[in-house]
């Protein structure tokens, strides 16, 4: 007879853990989908603002620069998915911009769902040989 009651609760040990592993799980796994959406972004959106800024100071001068490097963050995201959301700013630590060790500094903004925003920001220099 003992036999027969032991034998009818073999599985339930498995039950249980399902039960209470699923809940405890489920969570964690969100967080980390979540985690890896924001990385992949901010990775990509890095890559963009440093292109940017390479465009920025590769360019003849200050006229031309500004267009490029918009050009440039406007295909980026496009083709990452972001388009008309990306919001570029460029800041120079001299008059104009492009001119011999100039320091060129490219941020770009994403507001991604929800209150999730990234920013991110790339630093070139002009070649002093400009």
């Amino acid at each position: 007879m003992k036999r027969n009651i032991l034998s009818e609760d073999s599985g339930s040990a498995s039950i249980e853990f399902v039960a209470l592993a699923i809940p405890l799980f489920l969570p964690i796994l969100i967080y980390f989908t979540n985690f890896a959406e924001m990385a992949d972004s901010h990775s990509a959106l890095r890559t963009l603002a440093r292109e940017s800024a390479r465009a920025f100071v590769m360019s003849e001068n200050d006229r031309i620069a500004y267009q490029v490097a918009a050009d440039v963050v406007d295909k980026g995201a496009t083709t990452l998915g972001y388009k008309g959301q990306v919001n570029l700013e460029i800041q120079c630590s001299q008059q104009p911009c492009i001119s011999p060790d100039a320091k060129i500094t490219t941020t770009l903004t994403v507001q991604l769902k929800g209150s999730r925003k990234i920013s991110v920001a790339a630093i070139e220099y002009v070649s002093p040989w400009s």
